[in-house]
């Protein structure tokens, strides 16, 4: 009886890691048809783009909704994420009660720039800014964007 238990609760983990459409860089995964449709392959670094199309299971990110999901592979391994949030009325920018969310889950503080919000933390880039443009399907977007250093993906 407790080996059943053992592979049920191994079996739910799994399902509710592969059913989940939550991304983070350095992860391995193979995009299906099924669930991402490739936008675009960079020609300086061979970053394969694609726009998440499965079911979008967890509603809100940083205390927002999310409109649209990008995930970049390179090599099968996620090295750039993008969660296009959708901005609630009354927010200008990026809503202060969302960056506090994301400066309180990074170690170091964001810094403020040309209209973006972003820190440098090791190899990773993560920025944060209010947008409207291709990466947000041309939708006004809070646009959350983390990377694996540019250098790194040239290589």
């Amino acid at each position: 009886m407790k080996s059943k238990t053992i592979i049920l609760a191994l079996l739910l983990l799994v399902s509710v890691h592969s059913f989940s459409q939550k991304f983070f860089l350095g992860d391995r995964l193979t995009p299906k048809s099924t669930q991402f449709k490739l936008l675009g392959i960079s020609s300086a670094t061979g970053v394969h783009t694609y726009k998440y199309i499965g079911a979008i299971t967890d509603k809100y990110f940083f205390n927002r909704r999310v409109g649209e999901i990008i995930v970049g592979f390179k090599n099968g391994i996620i090295v750039t994420t993008i969660y296009n949030l959708i901005p609630e009325n009354g927010d200008v920018g990026v809503p202060q009660s969302t960056l506090d969310l994301v400066q309180s889950s990074i170690p170091f503080p964001l810094a403020y720039r040309n209209g973006l919000y972003g820190a440098n933390i090791d190899n990773t880039s993560i920025t944060l800014s209010r947008s409207n443009n291709e990466l947000t399907f041309h939708k006004d977007r809070i646009m959350f964007f983390t990377s694996v250093k540019n250098s790194l993906l040239r290589n």
